[in-house]
């Protein structure tokens, strides 16, 4: 039987460029370092985990406060635009009934159409209390009144026939109001007798 140990291990083995193995304490400082970097890893992520719901904690109880500020501040938005609206409303029967006791109609510079919807206003400026109704495309108006306000052209309108298609509620027919040029179609003169 031959021998187990061969001269060429010794010198592949044990030569000064051999390579090296490292030995149990080199496999107990492997096994060290593989702990450590595992543990390091499941703290980071239980430290994450806390984190993100102290996150998630801390939005709803904004958000919940934020509903709870936002609540009777809407409730009163809500009730000073229905104070302006009926303000609005008092103020067009108003004029309404001034027109109608005077017996004349308005004179009329010309005729035309709403091309763009948006607001019919009691004056020619941007104001939430300000605002008559809404009028839609394909109202037909006349033009009774002009104005330029901060180099925009405003018109006093009043509704002559509503819009067939109207997308919901509009101001009534005989309503008058100022609206912005940028709403309307250009003026068509009318002849007068």
């Amino acid at each position: 039987m031959p021998s187990k140990i061969q001269p060429s291990d010794w010198d592949r083995l044990f030569a000064p460029n051999a390579p090296h193995r490292g030995g149990p304490l080199r496999a107990l400082i492997n096994v060290l370092i593989t702990a450590l970097v595992l543990i390091l890893i499941g703290g980071a992520a239980v430290y994450l985990t806390r984190y993100r719901s102290q996150q998630v904690a801390n939005v709803i109880a904004a958000a919940t406060t934020l509903a709870a500020t936002n609540q009777p501040l809407a409730t009163q938005t809500a009730v000073a635009l229905l104070q302006v609206r009926q303000r609005a409303t008092a103020t067009h029967e108003a004029q309404l009934t001034a027109t109608v006791q005077a017996g004349q109609p308005p004179p009329a510079l010309g005729v035309g159409a709403v091309e763009r919807g948006g607001n019919l206003r009691k004056e020619p400026r941007v104001a939430p209390d300000t605002v008559v109704g809404l009028i839609w495309p394909g109202d037909q108006i006349a033009f009774l009144e002009q104005s330029d306000v901060g180099g925009q052209p405003w018109f006093r309108i009043k509704i002559t026939k509503a819009a067939d298609n109207r997308g919901g509620p509009g101001v009534p027919v005989g309503t008058e109001g100022w609206a912005s040029a940028t709403l309307l179609s250009a003026l068509t003169p009318v002849a007068t007798p």
